[in-house]
């Protein structure tokens, strides 16, 4: 029992090293500039612009799903169908599109719902979910322009309730980029 803990606990570092490398990765490719304008060589512009990315991360710590008591974690609030509303701030105006990098554990189905600002922000195929039988996956979810917002966001996840999911939801991670005026 013990070694099978301490294979879960390796197991489970390595894919939370995986998300940080991921994570960074995505934040990296979000900022690109070209060479030329960043070192002052390309076209004379009065007042260039550069895109950064940004993120904050929303803690979610909930447990989804129609059985309370099919996964053990008592960290995790329970919350049947739909997970609270979580708030965040965004202290830039956001420009382009923008993802999430969501956490979430034992999900055998998809089909689940991301609410971002009162709109459905999953695929129309519904391609929210399904991590697999004990697993924890960091699944990406796109956002169109215009999704978020400078001042005060929300997020809610909503179980498909067509199916006998259960699910733990760990972390949000919410990425956008801005203008920065040099």
């Amino acid at each position: 029992m013990a070694n099978r803990l301490e294979r879960q606990i390796i197991k489970l570092n390595t894919r939370i090293i995986f998300v940080n490398v991921f994570i960074i990765m995505g934040i990296f490719s979000l900022s690109y500039v070209s060479a030329d304008i960043a070192y002052g060589q390309g076209p004379a512009l009065s007042n260039p612009q550069m895109q950064v990315s940004d993120f904050v991360i929303v803690p979610i710590h909930q447990h989804l799903g129609d059985n309370k008591s099919d996964i053990f974690a008592p960290s995790y609030s329970y919350r049947g169908d739909v997970s609270d509303t979580f708030n965040f701030t965004i202290d830039t105006v956001p420009v382009g599109k923008s993802y999430l990098l969501t956490q979430v554990y034992g999900s055998y189905f998809q089909g689940h719902t991301i609410i971002a600002n009162g709109q459905n922000v999953t695929s129309p195929n519904g391609n929210f979910g399904s991590t697999g039988y004990g697993n924890w996956a960091t699944l990406t979810v796109l956002l169109e322009d215009n999704v978020l917002k400078q001042g005060p966001n929300t997020i809610q996840i909503l179980r498909n309730i067509d199916t006998s999911d259960n699910f733990l939801i760990d972390n949000i991670l919410v990425n956008w980029q801005h203008q920065l005026t040099q």
